[in-house]
């Protein structure tokens, strides 16, 4: 018999890098909208060992549901040897956290209504956006590496979302950040807290935000200028607000209502194009 989960993603409608730990992992303020079931794991119980198949496209290194089994296990909990099929539709380092996704899934699965803190701390351990998707929350603002999360009333958006055919490996955009900044970030904590916070209620309350703020964005327009078409063909056709998810690569923009994909005269250079409503 196999199991069904669903996985989420997320986008960032903010991201900024306030400092650098001394153990070199960045601390972060950020909105954090949850995008509902964009992949799926089919799980099944197996007689010896673990096998975690992806099905859809490549993964390079250790698979993120591996390790989030890895550490339940670790942290004492009661897990069978199991089967996992993860049927991928998202590309890697599009910055949506699909790979999180897929490890929040796992423990959401193997946690069942549990959401105390020893599970908590397995998601943080799997991956900085793991805490999140594991929440279930449905959009919060996200601060320290991950592990802080303050929930915010939902917003409803209708969300599309282009995949370019470059991708953005989330080691390597901390290390060009870094040195596009020279480790001087535009906001600390307490700026970067009040801009998200009025982001928040100019989207809440309809008014239009344009471009969305964005640390890894300067950087990543200057080595890929293709994303300044994207924000004016999403402009053109009328959105909200757009921005840069995550470390990048996908492009995204919200709408109040949902426009024809095929109404926009996409590059030929974006590979997929998803459309999502966010309730």
């Amino acid at each position: 018999m196999h199991f069904v989960q669903s996985c989420a993603a997320k986008i960032n409608l903010s991201l900024r890098v306030t400092s650098v730990r001394p153990s070199g992992y960045h601390n972060i303020m950020s909105l954090f909208l949850r995008l509902p079931s964009m992949e799926t794991l089919l799980i099944s119980e197996a007689e010896s060992g673990d096998d975690v198949r992806v099905r859809g496209m490549k993964i390079e290194g250790e698979n993120i549901v591996a390790r989030a089994l890895s550490h339940a296990r670790s942290a004492g909990f009661d897990v069978p040897p199991l089967d996992v099929e993860i049927l991928k539709t998202l590309p890697p380092g599009s910055g949506m956290g699909a790979g999180s996704g897929n490890g929040a899934a796992m423990l959401r699965w193997l946690a069942g209504s549990e959401n105390d803190r020893a599970w908590r701390d397995v998601a943080l351990r799997t991956g900085a956006d793991v805490p999140f998707l594991f929440s279930g929350l449905p959009l919060a603002r996200v601060s320290g590496i991950g592990e802080e999360l303050e929930p915010l009333e939902r917003l409803t958006f209708h969300v599309l979302i282009a995949f370019p055919d470059w991708s953005v490996g989330t080691e390597n955009a901390y290390e060009c950040l870094d040195l596009y900044y020279g480790g001087a970030y535009p906001l600390n904590e307490a700026a970067a807290t009040d801009e998200a916070d009025l982001l928040y209620r100019r989207l809440r309350d309809g008014e239009r935000a344009g471009f969305l703020p964005n640390d890894f964005a300067g950087a990543l327009m200057d080595r890929f200028p293709g994303y300044s078409r994207l924000f004016a063909l999403f402009e053109d056709a009328g959105s909200h607000a757009w921005g840069i998810t995550g470390s990048g690569g996908a492009a995204f923009a919200l709408f109040r209502e949902a426009p024809c994909p095929l109404s926009v005269s996409w590059p030929r250079w974006v590979r997929q194009v998803v459309s999502v409503d966010v309730k």
